[in-house]
């Protein structure tokens, strides 16, 4: 079981900087914010006494930047949302082509009900 830890994100002199209000002393900086995840990984691993392959889940929170920033942010999550309905879609549309096909409804009619190509439904059916 992974706990999810909140992360408080500013901006100083071109680095980034992370606080973890949850585990105390849980400080760091990186000038990416790939590197901040990384670095943050680490020092909630060492501040809370984690196993070194611990599951860490951060929820970053951007606190004093421009309005860019948080635009960005709001995007990043609204891309993640369709990124899962597109996952949640395709698996339906996989178990749609295989339920329509065993029943057999031709490759040209599954297709148009679910408006893909018939190539789509044919490289589906046969995966």
């Amino acid at each position: 079981m992974s706990t999810t830890y909140d992360v408080r994100v500013t901006r100083e002199d071109g680095a980034w900087l992370a606080d973890v209000p949850a585990v105390e002393g849980a400080h760091t900086y990186a000038r990416s914010l790939p590197g901040l995840k990384k670095s943050v990984r680490e020092v909630i691993i060492l501040m809370d006494d984690l196993d070194d392959n611990a599951d860490v889940d951060m929820r970053l929170s951007f606190h004093g930047t421009d309005q860019a920033i948080t635009e960005a942010v709001k995007v990043g999550q609204q891309r993640r949302a369709i990124a899962e309905q597109e996952a949640e879609v395709m698996a339906s549309t996989a178990s749609s082509v295989t339920e329509l096909i065993k029943v057999g409804y031709s490759v040209r009619d599954v297709a148009e009900l679910l408006h893909i190509t018939a190539g789509r439904v044919s490289q589906i059916a046969n995966g």
